[in-house]
């Protein structure tokens, strides 16, 4: 159910509502572009070298579940307090999507540390697509949510409307995680030391890591991938409401729609492909994902009518669903039990450095080419050279070195 919770963050704030409000209505100016993308980078420079930390201290403390409620409540409220952002308000704006952005990205990675513990490595792929499609569904019913306050428009007229989407997305987010906190069991044991000890000894743990990054070949070989392929989807989530606009024409409340549609089919996507890792294995899963992607990039380069984009965005969702179910499946097969959240730190941590590193490219090739076009044909490199290096990946020996691997004395 956690899925489902902070999927509406993602979706209202940082996908489709919150960026165009901000450099709208609150940073208005040849520099609101500019600042946004500060505030993004800013976030995903704290949570690239602190994820790691966080999730060892998670399992050594063997209380991810309180982190987890922790990185919650900062995200419900620095979501809420967004109503307090009102037009030339740009550094409260910024400190709050940071702290919000910040506790989203942590509670994401320490929700994907639990999938071993409520996991058969039978079962990883059905349990994580079922995950990431009941977020694609929260997602969705969040959009509707606030739809009827964003219809007006992003204008100074409308402007008391849309100071609601805030706190009604917190509400969601809220609500919705509750069933998390009150039935997930964590199976760890738990430790009770003063915080500095769990601090000094995540950094230990992730030196560890480190150290015995030979034993766990497989995952550093399958996060090299991931950062390559993650490049190219980030480039995608960052601009598919850009380049619909600007190079196929769509209006903004086409844009809701196509929004809509999307969360539709990666929901599918995430539950359709879950059940056939099962049987395909993961790795084999995310290489048909990827030639899904290429294939879109090179139809999205092609096409010029909405029809044949509404089609697209069919098949992007799908691929979007499928891919990002398989990819936090395989790191949780990768991953031992007692290392669990350190994993998915790191795992996050390559995450959120191909989306520092994808967009910007994509953002740089069009401006030197003056065709998003060709862009998002560039773009499609991304996800050939990542289904290059699924080869490279061993998913039964990464499996084998997860089973085996005991902490040193």
């Amino acid at each position: 159910m956690f899925d489902f919770a902070n999927s509406s963050y993602t979706t209202v704030v940082v996908t489709v509502a919150f960026s165009v409000y901000f450099t709208r209505l609150v940073a208005t100016g040849p520099d609101a572009d500019a600042w946004w993308g500060g505030g993004i980078f800013v976030a995903n420079l704290l949570v690239l070298l602190l994820s790691p930390i966080v999730g060892a201290m998670a399992d050594e403390s063997g209380r991810k579940k309180v982190f987890l409620f922790v990185t919650y409540l900062l995200c419900v409220g620095g979501t809420a307090a967004l109503w307090f952002v009102t037009p030339g308000a740009i550094q409260l704006a910024l400190v709050l999507f940071v702290i919000s952005n910040i506790a989203f990205s942590f509670g994401e990675n320490l929700t994907a540390a639990f999938l071993p513990e409520i996991s058969t490595p039978a079962t990883v792929g059905r349990i994580s697509g079922f995950g990431w499609g009941l977020g694609y569904f929260g997602g969705l019913a969040s959009l509707l949510l606030i739809k009827p306050m964003i219809d007006g428009g992003f204008t100074l007229e409308n402007l008391p409307r849309l100071r609601l989407v805030w706190p009604l997305t917190a509400l969601f987010f809220l609500v919705a995680a509750l069933p998390t906190f009150l039935f997930l069991r964590e199976r760890a044991p738990r430790r009770s030391e003063p915080l500095l000890y769990y601090a000094r000894q995540g950094f230990g743990r992730l030196a560890t890591t480190v150290r015995s990054i030979g034993h766990f070949r497989e995952l550093a070989k399958f996060l090299c991938v991931f950062f390559v392929y993650s490049s190219g989807l980030m480039s995608i989530i960052a601009f598919v409401g850009v380049y619909a606009e600007r190079t196929v024409g769509f209006t903004s409340s086409e844009l809701i729609f196509l929004f809509l549609v999307v969360q539709v089919s990666s929901a599918g996507g995430a539950f359709a492909f879950g059940a056939i890792q099962d049987k395909l294995g993961a790795r084999q899963t995310i290489q048909v994902s990827l030639l899904l992607w290429i294939a879109t990039c090179l139809a999205a380069y092609l096409t010029s009518t909405k029809l044949a984009f509404w089609v697209i965005a069919v098949t992007a969702g799908l691929g979007i669903g499928s891919l990002q179910s398989a990819s936090r499946a395989l790191v949780g097969m990768f991953a031992p039990v007692g290392k669990s959240g350190e994993f998915f730190g790191l795992w996050g941590l390559f995450g959120k450095a191909a989306y520092a590193f994808g967009p910007p490219v994509f953002g740089l090739v069009s401006s030197a080419t003056h065709s998003q076009r060709v862009a998002i044909l560039c773009t499609g490199i991304f996800f050939v050279l990542g289904l290059i290096g699924m080869f490279l990946v061993d998913e039964r020996r990464g499996v084998a070195a997860a089973a085996a691997w005991r902490e040193p004395a």
